[in-house]
């Protein structure tokens, strides 16, 4: 009897598309050839692929072991780690492997700080802006979810064409005002909200931007009923919206979170490494939990994992910082955003399109809906040679920080072709 196999599947069976190389701006592939990459891998090839000076890092310490666990640390983690604090302004560096394991580090770090005032860990609850999106492991996807999460925050105003409409405020008042009450319905019910997660600019949603008198009025709320705010700057962190960090940019306007969320941009995509970043209010919880009264910058953080912090991540993260620095590319990447959203704001005139809208280089193409999405993204593989990925019916467009003028002239072009 002859048995039939059937062929292993990997990934999403209606995606066909194996990546086998690639340099800068272009990846080869094995279904289409070799692709102009407008979505920087997934966000995160900040700097190219196989950029120099990052490959040469890599060759030197490659296989260099030593993470960050128990009593177990290295000179380039403690350097990142203090580099990244000093920049943020933040107490402690706890390092993870990606940007999901970073934000549920934060998740567990809120739960340590609730744990430290005498509240049981079953009666927390955590809060997100409806829309976002905080990784894929752990509680993080449950956060996220509206059909799960007990305590969604609604908004933010979302207008065509990214028009911004008289009452905006008035309804991020009303969302506020909602979010108050769900607060005081779970503490009658004996549930405390932990924490509050948010994207100053949202990734998947379409590269939403959230005003800064909607985080201030989270902020205050959050002062007021001692709930952590946590900034998931995965996504934008790195100069991906045209500044280093967003966090930045809210604390001239007195919006500081407990919590700030890195990865993506931290290795420009040549290694896994992403980190937490927690402020003195946290650090000070750790005593009364573990008896300890002092920490060096980079955390060991006994929740850790095994490739967390290593010599060859935490030494091309701080390459990428002088990188990013040296070559003022936040500053680059903001002219560049706002030259891409010229080039493709005439896009909205067509009838399948929604909205264009970003901020630096995270941009998204609103399109009819997201079979049109897909279906758009195929014929740009195809006829024109280019990757696109979308997020529903957002066509992301969030290249390296090294894409030129005219680059951006051939996406707009291509997309006006396909589109029509």
């Amino acid at each position: 009897m002859t048995l039939s196999c059937i062929a292993p599947q990997f990934g999403h069976r209606d995606q066909p598309f194996t990546v086998i190389g690639g340099q800068g701006l272009f990846i080869e592939t094995k279904e289409y050839g070799q692709l102009f990459d407008a979505t920087a891998g997934y966000w995160y090839n900040i700097l190219g692929m196989r950029h120099p000076e990052l490959m040469s890092i890599k060759a030197e310490l490659g296989g260099v072991v030593s993470h960050l666990y128990e009593d177990w640390t290295n000179p380039w983690a403690e350097d990142l780690a203090l580099r990244l604090c000093k920049m943020t302004g933040k107490q402690q560096a706890i390092f993870a492997a990606t940007g999901s394991m970073a934000c549920e580090n934060a998740r567990k770090e809120a739960v340590a700080y609730h744990l430290s005032k005498g509240r049981g860990e079953h009666d927390l609850l955590f809060a997100a802006i409806n829309g976002g999106y905080h990784g894929s492991v752990g509680l993080m996807l449950d956060i996220a979810d509206p059909r799960k999460n007990k305590v969604i925050i609604n908004g933010p105003v979302v207008y065509p064409n990214n028009a911004s409409a008289n009452n905006a405020f008035e309804e991020h008042k009303k969302y506020l005002s909602s979010f108050e009450d769900k607060i005081k319905e779970q503490e009658k019910k004996g549930k405390k909200v932990a924490a509050v997660f948010y994207e100053p600019v949202m990734g998947v949603r379409g590269a939403v931007e959230l005003p800064k008198e909607y985080i201030r009025g989270i902020q205050a709320i959050c002062s007021a009923y001692d709930i952590l705010l946590i900034a998931d700057e995965v996504t934008t962190g790195f100069g991906r919206t045209g500044v280093m960090f967003v966090s930045q940019q809210f604390e001239k306007d007195g919006i500081r979170p407990d919590i700030i969320c890195l990865g993506k941009g931290l290795s420009a995509g040549h290694y896994p490494i992403a980190v937490t970043l927690v402020n003195e209010k946290i650090v000070e919880s750790w005593k009364s939990l573990e008896g300890e009264t002092e920490r060096e910058f980079a955390y060991v953080h006994r929740r850790g994992n095994g490739i967390a912090g290593t010599p060859e991540g935490a030494a091309i993260g701080l390459q990428v910082i002088n990188t990013l620095e040296r070559d003022h590319l936040p500053e680059l990447t903001k002219q560049l955003g706002g030259y891409a959203l010229r080039r493709l704001q005439p896009l909205t005139k067509l009838p399948n399109v929604r909205a264009v809208r970003g901020k630096g280089l995270l941009i998204a193409i609103d399109v009819k809906d997201s079979l049109y999405a897909k279906h758009i993204k195929e014929r740009l593989r195809k006829e024109k040679k280019i990757n696109m990925i979308p997020e529903g019916r957002m066509l992301m467009f969030c290249p390296a920080f090294t894409i030129t003028h005219n680059d951006i002239d051939r996406v707009a072009l291509s997309l006006e072709d396909v589109l029509e």
